[in-house]
């Protein structure tokens, strides 16, 4: 597959490979975009280096809808990730009466050797823009957090267990510690074959979509690739109920209950928790609060609000002994080890996370914002300014400012007019570097509402309909169902303008029973679908 390739800013060397941070673009051929799962999707690009971040550039202006995955060195692929396009801001290029450009955001992807994308329409002059920075940081990276070494997925077997469906991701804001209560008398060479033993167990018993832990550790100390979608990703897991979706799993292969855990076993727990906890922006220790999704294996109702430590056992959310009667009592000094870095090589970035009280609100709601901030060391910084920015337009804007108590906590509020990306941004000072938190999205509902809504009629009389919505918008369309044969079905709809937020309109009920009617809004670009909800009415002879 023929690509065209150019390297940029190459340093010279004897080996021919750089060594420092370097830039390449890809501009594919028209033959190397297919009407396979929408009218522009690449095969796979695969790239002459590995790259660390990627962007995307075209000719005219934003039109399209871009979606972007990777293929990690490991040979797995991440998820499908939708990047924001807006137009090429450069002044000079404006001056000088070039044609329109356009470009996505650059996406941070860690390590990747191989590029797929999709795009609602083709893309004029498309060229992918890689920059490697890894040959520049490694030194840097090696006073980090490094990532475990772990088998990975190919390695155990996982094409004999492969998942029911693509990975969710969801985020992790603690990690679940368990066991799966395996025999002990295991060998080295069993560890591959216990793990795709307890895959096909989980997904052909229990029914599950795969594997239910994001990694597995054995006796011996080798950690292992649990649940597809990437160990460094939020991959939504079936290791906790009520908390899968905002905690990452790690299992011990024992039986807990009557062996302890070796030395081994300890330190890879708590270097893949380390590292998990830091990929995600989130301290090392201390308390965090959890909202359960409910269901009948979680000790708490849906909705209930739950203050846990970042090294949860299994059995603090679930109603199990999990993991174990030798383990759960040695959680703390997982803890401390998670924490402090025993023995483990220091971080020494500065950690920034956030979240909302919401993500889907109606207009003139607000919502809260929270967040903690914390320092290399995992403790908290103390009075601290925190930037709350908005991006709805391409550009992120700073809506409010929040300062850091003395545990590290944060709150601030939005109350935004538009669906909005928010982020939590610190700028840093001289000892702390800056840091940057996951991009949210925060979705909005408008506020549709009915004056005086009728509840009976007459037959062959119209009905009034009035109301107003916010934010304003050009049209509503009004449906009506009547019931027949125990069932309600549409009789009919009408496109409705609305005027400075306000609408009427009317219909005639045909027959006499009982209907019901609706005035919705589409979804578009500033927000999501929005309804009154149902109003019953009676029609009279």
């Amino acid at each position: 597959m023929a690509l065209l390739c150019v390297l940029l800013a190459l340093p010279a060397l004897a080996s021919g490979k750089p060594r420092g941070p370097f830039d390449f673009e890809l501009a594919p051929r028209s033959g190397q975009a297919v009407a396979a799962g929408g009218p522009a999707a690449s095969r796979v690009l695969d790239t002459p280096r590995r790259f660390n971040l990627v962007g995307l550039r075209w000719r005219g202006h934003v039109t399209s809808a871009v979606r972007l995955r990777v293929r990690r060195p490991s040979g797995g692929w991440s998820r499908w990730q939708e990047l924001e396009a807006h137009a090429d801001h450069n002044p000079d290029r404006r001056r000088s009466g070039e044609p329109p450009v356009s470009a996505s955001d650059p996406v941070w992807v860690g390590s990747a050797d191989a590029v797929q994308y999709r795009a609602s329409r083709p893309l004029k002059g498309l060229r992918l823009h890689f920059v490697n920075v890894r040959s520049e940081l490694r030194s840097a990276r090696a006073a980090q957090d490094p990532q475990p070494a772990f088998v990975t997925r190919q390695q155990w077997g996982a094409s004999k267990c492969r998942p029911r469906q693509a990975p969710e991701y969801g985020t992790v804001e603690a990690v679940h510690v368990h066991h799966t209560v395996s025999l002990n008398d295991y060998a080295p060479e069993d560890g591959p074959a216990i793990v795709l033993s307890v895959c096909r167990y989980h997904r052909n018993s229990n029914g599950w979509n795969d594997v239910g832990y994001n990694a597995l550790v054995d006796k011996y100390g080798v950690l292992y690739e649990g649940r597809a979608g990437g160990l460094d990703q939020a991959v939504v897991g079936a290791q906790a109920q009520g908390f899968n979706a905002s905690t990452a799993g790690i299992a011990s292969i024992a039986d807990h209950t009557s062996a302890d855990v070796t030395p081994e076993t300890m330190a890879s727990l708590a270097s893949y928790i380390r590292w998990k906890l830091g990929v995600h922006g989130q301290p090392l220790s201390g308390p965090v609060t959890l909202r359960s999704s409910g269901g009948p294996a979680t000790k708490y109702a849906a909705g209930r609000r739950v203050t846990l430590e970042r090294v949860i056992g299994h059995r603090d959310t679930g109603r199990t002994a999990c993991p174990g009667a030798l383990l759960y009592p040695r959680l703390e000094e997982l803890r401390a080890l998670v924490s402090t870095g025993v023995g483990l090589v220091p971080s020494f970035a500065t950690r920034l996370s956030g979240t909302l009280a919401d993500f889907s609100i109606d207009f003139g709601e607000v919502v809260p914002v929270t967040g903690l901030l914390s320092g290399p060391d995992g403790a908290p910084l103390v009075n601290e300014t925190v930037e709350v920015q908005t991006n709805g337009t391409g550009l992120w804007k700073t809506s409010s400012v929040a300062t850091t108590a003395p545990d590290g906590t944060f709150a601030a509020e939005l109350q935004p007019r538009r669906r909005v990306y928010v982020r939590l941004r610190y700028p840093g000072r001289a000892e702390l570097r800056r840091a940057t938190s996951s991009r949210l999205l925060l979705r909005l509902r408008p506020l549709i509402a009915l004056r005086s809504p009728a509840t009976s009629g007459v037959r062959g009389e119209r009905v009034r309909v009035a109301g107003t919505i916010s934010p304003r918008k050009r049209y509503v369309t009004l449906v009506l169902q009547q019931r027949t044969e125990g069932r309600y079905r549409k009789v009919w709809a009408q496109r409705v303008r609305a005027r400075r937020g306000r609408f009427a309109t009317s219909f005639v009920p045909l027959s006499s029973g009982a209907y019901r009617y609706a005035v919705v809004s589409v979804n578009d670009a500033d927000t999501d679908r929005a309804s009154t909800g149902w109003q019953p009415l009676r029609a009279r002879r």
